[in-house]
């Protein structure tokens, strides 16, 4: 389909860009590549973000099974105070020290006190519960704080509380 006189000398007079739209050719580069790579970046970060989560959501996982040994090793073993669990290099196993070790992927802050109880009805005391309560010493509150400290968040956390007890024993207690 041969072009007619029109459409061939429009095309004819085409010899190439326009300095006006080399130039907002230019200023859409200029745009879309900073947003491109911001988005690129931030997504990375979140990633990796996600990642160090997930192990330290592991590690606090691996804590808890290393405290429910100890106590199914021995109940006196969990005995009162604050300590990090850190890793033995040189044979695989586990420490308990009482200051703050060298430098870990992650801290593992444990603390262990007497359970609360409510004097009224043998239930546990929380924080924010009124009345007054007991100390327990059969059963342990356990707290744990897995710390670490990635490049661009100062420091970050997660922590979990639960309670155990001398499985091997049975407790009554007494009801007012």
């Amino acid at each position: 389909m041969p072009l007619n006189n029109t459409k061939r000398k429009f095309w004819q007079n085409k010899k190439g860009s326009s300095l006006v739209e080399l130039i907002i050719v230019t200023v859409l580069f200029a745009i879309f590549i900073p947003v491109s790579l911001g988005i690129y970046i931030g997504g990375r970060k979140i990633t990796g973000q996600s990642y160090i989560q997930h192990a330290a959501a592991t590690t606090l996982t691996e804590t808890i099974e290393i405290l429910e040994f100890l106590r199914n090793d021995g109940y006196d073993l969990l005995t009162e105070g604050t300590f990090y669990l850190i890793r033995n290099p040189g044979n695989n196993s586990w420490l308990i020290k009482g200051d703050l070790p060298d430098k870990d992927t992650f801290e593992r802050l444990i603390t262990v006190s007497n359970a609360l109880r409510h004097e009224s009805n043998d239930d546990l005391f929380f924080d924010g519960d009124i009345g007054t309560s007991y100390e327990d010493t059969n059963t342990k509150k356990v707290e744990i704080e897995i710390l670490w400290a990635p490049d661009y968040i100062p420091l970050d956390l997660i922590s979990r509380t639960f309670y155990v007890s001398d499985w091997q024993n049975d407790y009554t207690y007494p009801s007012s």
